[in-house]
């Protein structure tokens, strides 16, 4: 793997040649043990009917009904710089930390926390240079640093969070969403869906009624009613579904200005 940043491709757009008959989404449908040279971890393809897809990589067995999670408990803990760097560098030497050993470039698509003075700055990974285990190695970040690092400063580093998906009955951390196929094992590539049309195991709770319009994820990566995984009755006149966040103001206020999430 080389350094650089997320794709993304739209599917169907003016432009791209697909099949005269149908566009031809097959390397969604795809695992393997060795990545494919045209994707990274993280890279997205987006359907013209709103299906969105990441490349990942298995840390377990998965099905295609039930959801997967993010693993990744952080690659360096807070750890104090001992190398400078200047206002707006974009490559800075992590300090030696317990860490495991990381491949050229395996950090790619993953994140640095800076603190420095008072101001903390994050930034995206674009690379790195390949190390053993709990020693110093340098990072190459998606944009230039605004504030000096010194040896005041700290850092927090996580790796791409797409290389540690799993399927388990343990809710640690977020669903990422559904692989597109079945993966056999750990260390499979393959296509996670995070948005659009799809189908997930559902729970009983998941009835034709208004209180089962919304639903929650359980620990498996089923589907549970929101007014049964919030404990809540629903109100006659409302629908157990999350339309959005107010961006600005309220009923009482300006607006709202309303974020919708489909």
């Amino acid at each position: 793997m080389s350094k650089g940043k997320a794709i993304v491709k739209y599917g169907g757009r003016t432009g791209i040649v697909y099949s005269r008959t149908a566009p031809d989404y097959s390397f969604i449908y795809e695992t393997s043990t060795v990545k494919n040279p045209e994707w990274n971890l993280g890279d997205k393809v987006e359907l013209p009917d709103g299906r969105v897809f990441r490349y990942g990589l298995s840390t377990t067995a998965m099905i295609t009904t039930l959801a997967c999670k993010f693993t990744d408990l952080g690659t360096v803990p807070y750890t104090a710089f001992t190398t400078a760097a200047a206002l707006d560098a974009t490559e800075i030497t992590c300090p030696a930390a317990t860490h495991v050993l990381q491949a050229k470039d395996q950090l790619r698509g993953g994140y640095v926390t800076i603190f420095t003075g008072g101001v903390t700055e994050f930034r995206g990974i674009v690379g790195n240079d390949a190390t053993a285990a709990d020693v110093a190695f340098k990072i190459y970040l998606d944009g230039p640093l605004k504030v000096a690092v010194t040896t005041s400063s700290a850092i927090e580093v996580y790796g791409n969070p797409y290389r540690f998906l799993a399927q388990n009955n343990t809710q640690t951390l977020g669903v990422v969403g559904a692989p597109a196929v079945a993966v056999s094992a750990a260390a499979m590539y393959f296509w996670v869906q995070t948005n659009g049309p799809i189908f997930l195991n559902p729970q009983s709770t998941m009835t034709a009624s208004k209180e089962a319009v919304g639903a929650c994820f359980r620990a498996d990566g089923s589907l549970e009613a929101l007014a049964t995984a919030l404990a809540v009755t629903i109100p006659t006149h409302d629908i157990a579904q999350v339309a959005g966040y107010r961006m600005a103001g309220s009923y009482t206020g300006n607006g709202p200005l309303f974020m919708l999430q489909g």
